[in-house]
């Protein structure tokens, strides 16, 4: 199938008409290699073959076409007239006008052509006369068409037989036409002289992208997709013999013409491509090779006076060098800058340049661009291509081209930087250590297990207490690396080590509270630590200091230590971490600090409010940044404020999500602990299957070993295994009680205990267990866990003192962020009091109803519209809105956008988009679009009066 050529045959088709009538001509087929040159001229060939077998084929009258062929090639240049032969040998045998064609002046031309072929004889001037007169002899009989491939490696014989040729042809009816490869040092001038003759000259053009598809679709079979064209046409700039080997590669693959199928096609290296282009190279002079070593090198966008700089030619020979790699079609210009055109062009420059030479140019292409202020990234990118010894300059642009990467969210590739300096670093030098820190600090986002490993071959390096306590400190304390490792002991001797060294230096911020905040987290289940707890947080005074990084970790540490063991109500550790939040601006790198801790304290002390923006601006920040760590803990931490909130299936999609991010074998404590609390709170214990085995089975964290036997405790009741499930439930409470984590809410397995207790049927050892869960829970003093463990102690201990236990939940929960528990409390209080108190339990079912709508929990809510029966019918469904919703919705309805809301009313824009997202779930529409509709439905839109601000006001997000 020749595609696109209907111009070229066309004028080929004249020079044979005009050819036929005595007016000959030479043809010129010219292009760079692949582009179809040998097609055309077949074409011609077919052309001429078919006037010749028309329907006075036999006979001899003038004009009618003799089709003569002959292939040049490199290796047959010293044949002198060897071409020629090609072309006039097969004459001998095409019947009676051989003797009157080789007769008088043509007669030397019979014996040369039925001589020995291989005879040393060189041609004479009498023997290429003889040749000339021979094809002016015949046409006077017939339209010789004298059809040569690869013109430009003729033997000289050939060229000068050609050369008288092409003079005679304009006078004579013969057809010479010839293909002549651009590129090629042969066939530039006057390397091919019979060219300067041509009257015409043809240059076949690249296929386009409907060829490429009908070549797709003859070659394979199946019409191709769009995306698939478009890839095929991009890797080969349609080049006819490039994109043949492509489908022929494809075929040999099993690769379908479809669109997901489009990335591999330029991956594709054809082998027969591969050794075309590589033979067309080494015919070329060595500063073309030495050029496009240079390009392969410098890849893309490459400026033409480094690469001459490079390669080490000067303007002349680089300008000469790059149009000679134009010409083949190998290389392309993107503006001002240049690069090889095809994946098939790098390789196979890449597999011709030895190892050693490919070294020194990377090196030496790294200083060039460092010496032209290129960035740091782009040098780099040379420095990791080679494996000879780096000097001080290019470890030092490695270092900046890793801070740049860094900085640009990609620590993985900053990783890449150091680890290549890192090769070239003595073994036992405190520069290696220094290192080996940086490198930590970099790691530490995507593989902290791999940081806590170079962090401990760095630490005996350091000479200096500060450098190995700055070491200590880059690890990142929820990391369960730096939990599993035993850094207790290094971290306090550092510490000894840092007061005696600062005694003696001053001006710079002391690291102690650091160390000791990372203490208290290590040894967090030693007895003495816990003990000690309370007394360090006194000694920090009434309002500590939060001006220092230092300090706001340190009460971090403690803050968390008395939370986990209930050392102090819940109101006292509220208020001091409601004031490190303040002091702490939304980042990332909160991650590498105790400051993550600060969370689960909130939420355990029921305090939520403002922690959803803050975590979504630090959240933001960790994608810029492109922290796989960072993302997956403040994932994990939205997801206990979201647990801690009610909001389950929110909870559960951000628990998930956290593990997935990095992974469960580097996730973090947090985001462990986190998952496993959401398994428990929604009774899906498969969340788990996911845990590594050293984390599922027991292990050295006794605090994960406790949680995941509240688990096995929750299977065994989805068993029906009540018995088993207690076992499990009160081994829990032991365990975590041993390791000092005694708070009711993060560690409630007696509230578990006692409920599987109840379901047992044992109501005494219910009762006790429940009422010391009870006791536990108003030391601590929160609401949510109070609530919760008044509603359980209801469940226990029968329906004379449900009532009066469900109110008392229900009136504490009031200031608990847990939107969750409070429905499901007011729904059970309705249940209990409705046969005294319809009008109380009305009101309960109302607000259970509407809270469940809030925070998702479709089966309370449709147990509340349920019990509500028909007054539920009779309550317009204006009361699903509160105040704030509905004048959000209308001034939404009215086309304000949320920022000008916002702005109106004088509040924050995730308040406002808060309030709607309420609005679009109480009202079952999913936008704007059908929010108008569904508020007129609702006879809440009232056309005659002003959007303003009702009486109920609406608070930013986080408000008091």
């Amino acid at each position: 199938m020749l595609l696109e050529r209907q111009n070229e045959l066309q004028e080929a088709a004249e020079a044979l008409r005009l050819a036929a009538h005595g007016n000959g001509s030479m043809v010129v087929i010219s292009g760079p290699p692949g582009i179809g040159k040998s097609a055309v001229l077949s074409e011609i060939g077919e052309l001429a073959a078919g006037l010749a077998t028309g329907p006075v084929a036999g006979s001899a009258a003038p004009g009618r076409p003799l089709v003569m062929r002959a292939y040049a090639a490199p290796s047959e240049r010293s044949f002198s007239l060897g071409v020629t032969r090609q072309l006039l040998e097969p004459v001998l045998k095409s019947g009676a006008f051989v003797g009157r064609w080789c007769s008088g002046p043509a007669r030397p031309a019979l014996a040369f052509l039925q001589g020995d072929p291989e005879s040393p004889r060189q041609h004479s001037a009498t023997t290429v006369r003889a040749l000339l007169s021979m094809v002016e002899n015949m046409s006077q009989d017939r339209t010789p068409v004298l059809l040569i491939d690869d013109l430009h490696w003729a033997d000289e014989g050939t060229l000068d037989w050609l050369d008288q040729l092409a003079h005679q042809v304009p006078h004579r009816g013969i057809l010479v036409a010839a293909t002549v490869c651009e590129g090629e040092p042969a066939a530039e001038p006057p390397g091919v002289r019979p060219v300067a003759a041509a009257e015409h000259t043809l240059f076949p053009a690249p296929l386009g992208t409907a060829s490429v598809d009908a070549l797709i679709l003859e070659r394979l079979g199946v019409a191709a997709d769009a995306e698939f064209t478009a890839a095929c046409h991009d890797a080969t700039r349609g080049n006819p013999l490039h994109l043949v080997s492509l489908l022929q590669e494809c075929q040999s693959r099993g690769i379908a013409p479809v669109a997901a199928e489009a990335p591999k096609v330029a991956t594709l290296v054809p082998p027969a491509l591969r050794r075309r282009l590589l033979l067309c190279l080494r015919e070329q002079p060595p500063s073309v090779l030495t050029a496009a070593r240079a390009l392969q090198v410098l890849g893309d966008e490459a400026d033409p006076e480094v690469v001459g700089e490079l390669a080490g030619l000067d303007r002349v020979d680089r300008e000469a060098s790059l149009w000679r790699l134009r010409r083949l079609t190998l290389l392309v210009r993107r503006g001002t800058t240049l690069g090889l055109a095809h994946r098939a062009v790098h390789e196979v420059i890449e597999d011709s340049t030895p190892p050693g030479e490919r070294n020194r140019l990377h090196l030496r292409a790294a200083a060039l661009l460092r010496y032209r202020g290129s960035t740091p990234e782009r040098v780099a990118g040379h420095l990791l291509a080679t494996t000879a010894p780096l000097d001080d300059d290019s470890m030092t642009a490695l270092r900046s081209a890793a801070e740049a990467a860094t900085l640009r969210g990609a620590p993985e590739t900053a990783a890449r930087y150091l680890r290549r300096a890192l090769r070239d670093v003595p073994p036992h030098s405190e520069e290696r250590a220094l290192l080996l820190v940086e490198l930590a600090t970099v790691e530490r986002s995507f593989a902290p297990s791999v940081a806590v490993r170079h962090i401990t071959q760095a630490f005996p390096l350091l000479t200096g207490a500060r450098a190995r306590a700055e070491a200590l400190l880059t690890l990142t304390p929820v990391a369960t690396g730096a939990t599993l490792l035993s850094l207790g002991d290094v971290m306090r001797q550092t510490a000894q080590e840092l007061t005696a060294a600062e005694a003696r230096t001053t001006g710079r911020q002391s690291l102690q509270p650091l160390l000791e905040a990372r203490l208290h987290h290590l040894c967090d289940i030693d007895p003495s630590v816990l003990a000690s707890a309370a007394d360090r947080l006194t000694g920090l005074g009434r309002r500590p200091d939060m001006s220092h990084a230092g300090q706001r970790e340190l009460l971090v540490a403690l803050l968390y230590t008395l939370t986990v063991s209930a050392a102090l109500p819940a109101a006292q550790i509220r208020t001091l971490a409601a004031r490190v939040r303040e002091h702490e601006p939304a980042r990332a790198a909160h991650v590498h600090t105790m400051l993550p801790l600060v969370v689960p304290v909130s939420v355990t002390v029921d305090s939520t409010a403002g922690l959803m923006p803050w975590l979504d601006t630090a959240l933001a920040d960790a994608e810029r940044r492109g922290g796989l760590l960072e993302q997956s803990v403040v994932l994990s931490e939205q997801a206990l404020v979201l647990l801690a909130q009610g909001r389950l299936t929110a909870a559960r999609e951000r628990a998930v999500r956290a593990c997935s991010v990095i992974g469960t074998e580097e996730a973090s404590t947090l985001s462990i602990i986190a998952l496993v609390m959401v398994a428990l709170r929604t009774r899906e214990a498969e969340l788990l299957d996911g845990l590594p085995e050293r984390i599922r089975a027991v292990h050295e964290n006794c605090v994960l070993t406790g949680l995941l036997t509240m688990v096995r405790g929750m299977q065994a009741e989805r068993r029906h295994e009540p018995a088993m499930a207690v076992e499990y439930f009160l081994d829990a409470e032991y365990a975590l009680d041993r390791t000092g984590w005694r708070n009711p809410v993060l560690a409630p397995a007696a509230y578990w205990a006692a409920r599987a207790l109840h379901c047992a049927g044992e109501a005494e050892r219910a009762e006790q267990v429940c009422e010391r869960h009870l006791e536990q829970a108003r030391a601590w003093g929160a609401p949510s866990g109070l609530g919760r463990a008044l509603a359980l102690q209801a469940a226990v201990t029968g329906a004379a003192s449900a009532p009066r236990l469900l109110r008392e939940a229900a009136g504490v929960l009031e200031g608990s962020s847990d939107l969750l528990t409070r429905a499901s409390v007011l729904l059970r209080l309705a249940e209990a009091v409705a046969p005294r108190h319809a009008a109380e339990a009305e009101a309960a079912l109302r607000t259970s109803y509407e809270l469940a709508v809030e925070c998702g929990a479709s089966r309370i809510a449709a147990r509340a519209q349920e019990l509500l029966g028909p007054a539920a019918a009779g309550v317009p469904t204006r009361g699903r809105l509160t105040a704030a919703e509905r004048m959000v919705a209308r001034m939404a309805v009215e086309g304000l956008t949320n920022q000008a809301i916002a702005d109106t009313l004088g509040v924050s824009r995730r308040a406002v988009e808060k309030h709607l997202t309420s609005c679009y779930r109480k009202m079952s529409t999913s936008g704007r679009s059908g929010l108008a509709s569904a508020l007129e439905e609702a006879v809440l839109l009232d056309p005659t009066g002003p959007s303003g601000p009702p009486a109920e006001t609406i608070r930013p997000q986080g408000a008091a």
